[in-house]
């Protein structure tokens, strides 16, 4: 197979985004098809640590970015009553590491690209391979030809769904919030991350630029679990009630609508995740756990890696190659994240008062090499 000239992605997120932007900045004819009907991201804030500033530096939009995020310096963490567990620097690189807003973030990577990469209003529904070709079949009944196709359509992705039929992925016991608001609290560091760990409950805040905080709980909960009758935020006042503030009063300044919620899902790592001139990138790929905060930061990685690939190999080769390089870093992250989620669902006094022992004892170089482990990789 030649080299691919004409490339899709599916999904129009930060990991099709940045994708979109190595490909197009390498010289590929790259479009990007996004079901929504125009340029919208929904959510809060998103960690970008050193690993993925690297490569948005690479790309061109770091600074752009620093203009509107908040640079962090520490990841502290405390117990539920504001104990200091553990404190980990993390601006010992040669780019920062930072907090954002989503649609912030997705705004730059989108500006810089040519608004004719970006299709709208067009849902995927299948891929058919025709030699070295793959043809692409849309909900409106739209068909697109294409040397290769990059699924980057996220957790529940329909090009993976057809290219593996592995299933649903797994729920694994943990509902999460979210939320935005402009309340800082004075006594707030603003280049620090700080979170807390209860009993079966987690909670975290974070400025992320614009003079806005973004804060994050987790609960155990059985899936699917609706909100309460008492509406998301009083039942999360109630939930945390008792923990030392700001957390209340983060809660309390929270508009209802600036309040999200999901389950937390992953899957079993596993391979493959490419064929021919088929692959998938980011969550539809290897969808992890949100606790180390690196899911966007692998998607980014994924983008270089692949673009890279593509630019030294045929496709089928490419994205062989793109998916071995990828895959023992990707199920390292995905399986200490979930390690991590288990340890934040210890309900038992016992436990968490064992857990919080064991954080103050850690010794320093262990936490630097856990950091560096995630945070020096350079694709």
């Amino acid at each position: 197979m030649q080299t691919a000239k004409k490339i899709v992605i599916i999904g129009g997120g930060i990991g099709g985004a940045a994708t979109a932007l190595a490909l197009y900045h390498a010289g590929f004819d790259v479009s990007v098809y996004e079901r929504t009907p125009e340029l919208r991201e929904v959510g809060a804030g998103v960690a970008l640590w050193a690993n993925a500033t690297h490569v948005l530096k690479s790309l061109g939009v770091l600074q752009d970015i620093l203009s509107v995020s908040q640079q962090i310096t520490r990841y502290q963490f405390n117990s539920q009553s504001g104990k200091e567990l553990m404190s980990l620097p993390v601006d010992h690189f040669e780019v920062p590491a930072i907090c954002i807003h989503r649609a912030d973030l997705h705004a730059i990577l989108w500006r810089n690209l040519p608004r004719s990469r970006f299709v709208f209003g067009q849902t995927f529904e299948r891929f058919e391979q025709v030699g070295n070709k793959v043809r692409i079949h849309f909900a409106s009944g739209l068909i697109v030809e294409s040397d290769a196709l990059i699924g980057a359509d996220g957790l529940n992705s329909r090009v993976r769904s057809q290219l593996l039929g592995d299933g649903k992925p797994i729920y694994r016991g943990f509902t999460a919030w979210r939320g935005l608001t402009d309340y800082i609290p004075s006594a707030h560091r603003h280049d620090f991350i700080r979170e807390f760990l209860g009993y079966g409950k987690g909670f975290g805040f974070v400025t992320i630029g614009k003079k806005r905080m973004y804060w994050y709980a987790a609960a155990k909960a059985s899936e699917g679990q609706p909100d309460a009758a008492i509406e998301r935020k009083k039942e999360l006042q109630l939930m945390f009630q008792d923990w030392c503030q700001p957390i209340p009063e983060l809660i309390a300044a929270t508009d209802e609508a600036n309040i999200l919620r999901n389950d937390l899902y992953d899957r079993v790592p596993t391979q493959p995740w490419s064929q021919q001139n088929i692959t998938l990138l980011g969550d539809a790929a290897h969808p992890t756990l949100p606790t180390l905060g690196q899911g966007a930061c692998m998607a980014v990685e994924d983008a270089i890696a692949v673009t890279k690939c593509l630019l030294a190999s045929d496709t089928k080769a490419a994205f062989e190659q793109y998916e071995s390089q990828r895959f023992a870093r990707t199920k390292m992250i995905v399986e200490e994240s979930l390690q991590a989620a288990k340890l934040g669902q210890w309900e038992n006094p016992a436990a968490v008062a064992l857990r919080e022992i064991f954080m103050k004892l850690l010794p320093t170089a262990v936490l630097k090499k856990k950091v560096n482990a995630l945070q020096a990789y350079r694709v």
